[in-house]
C-alpha cells in the first residue's frame, strides 16, 4: 500500500493553485513549460510552481526562476505527484508535464476556481497535433474511459480524502483517482471550462505502456459501482475490442 501523506491544510497565505511538474531532469524543454505557466498566470498570489526531481537535479531546479524544487523520494511518475502534493501549499492542484503548455484559458480557470470553488474542474486540451480533445466527462463515463491527466484541476481537499495515486497502478492511478472523486458524494461541484487549458504533448506513459493491474480491477470497480451483469458486459466488450486503450 502507498501511505504517502497528503496534507489538506493549505494555510490562510496559500496560493490559489498549486503547479506540479514532475520532471527528470533541467532542460530547455521544462524551461518553456515553466515560462508557460508564468504568462498564462502571472500573479504570484494566483499560482506556485512546484518541480519534483531527482536528487542531483535539485540544485539545477532551484536556480530556475522563482520555482520551489523538491527531490523525488521514490522514483515514479505517481510517486513524484504525490511528492509535489505533500510539498505544496495551494487550494487547488494541478499537474502537468514538462513538454506541456499551458494556455491563456489558464487565467479564465482561475476566476471559476476562485469564485466557484469546485470539488474538481474538467477542461479540454489540445491534444499534440490531432487539435482540441473535449475533457466533458461524468461519474458514469469516468468509469470505462479516463480523460486527460492535464485537463483536470482538483481541490486539495479531494485529493487528500481519494488519494494518494497509487504507485503499483503504474499508468493508470490517476484514472482510479479521477473515479474515486467523480464518486465521492462529498467531493463539491463539479465544473467545466470548454476550452483547452493545455497543449499536451501526447508523449505520456498511457501511450508506451499497458496497466496490466488497473486492467485486472477494473471489472471490480465498475461491479462495485454498477453491478455484476455490468461488470460482466464490460469485460466481455474488452475482450471483442482488443483495440481499446488497456485492453
Amino acid at each position: 500500500m502507498d501511505t504517502t501523506a497528503i496534507s489538506a491544510d493549505s494555510g490562510a497565505d496559500a496560493p490559489l493553485l498549486s503547479v506540479i511538474i514532475p520532471a527528470l531532469r533541467v532542460d530547455l524543454e521544462l524551461r518553456r513549460c515553466i515560462d508557460s505557466v508564468r504568462l498564462a498566470l502571472p500573479q504570484p498570489n494566483q499560482c506556485e510552481i512546484v518541480l519534483v526531481v531527482p536528487q542531483a537535479q535539485v540544485q539545477a531546479a532551484g536556480e530556475l526562476h522563482n520555482v520551489r524544487a523538491i527531490a523525488e523520494t521514490r522514483p515514479s511518475v505517481y510517486g513524484a505527484m504525490n511528492d509535489g502534493v505533500a510539498a505544496s501549499r495551494g487550494d487547488y492542484l494541478y499537474f502537468l508535464g514538462k513538454d506541456d503548455i499551458l494556455l491563456p484559458a489558464a487565467r479564465e480557470v482561475a476566476v471559476v476556481l476562485a469564485s466557484t470553488r469546485p470539488g474538481i474542474l474538467f477542461t479540454d486540451v489540445y491534444w499534440g497535433d490531432e487539435g482540441v480533445r473535449s475533457g466533458a466527462t461524468s461519474k458514469w463515463k469516468i468509469l470505462f474511459r479516463n480523460v486527460c491527466q492535464q485537463g483536470i484541476v482538483y481541490s486539495r481537499a479531494n485529493v487528500a480524502r481519494n488519494g494518494p495515486f497509487l504507485r503499483r497502478l503504474r499508468v493508470q492511478a490517476d484514472h482510479l483517482l479521477n473515479i474515486k472523486i467523480l464518486w465521492d458524494a462529498q467531493r463539491g461541484p463539479v465544473r467545466f471550462v470548454r476550452k483547452p487549458l493545455v497543449w499536451y504533448a501526447a508523449t505520456g506513459l498511457s501511450f508506451t505502456a499497458r496497466d496490466t493491474t488497473f486492467y485486472r480491477v477494473h471489472p471490480a470497480i465498475i461491479r462495485r459501482h454498477l453491478g455484476p451483469l455490468a461488470a460482466f458486459a464490460w469485460r466481455l466488450y474488452k475482450k471483442l475490442r482488443p483495440d481499446l486503450p488497456g485492453s
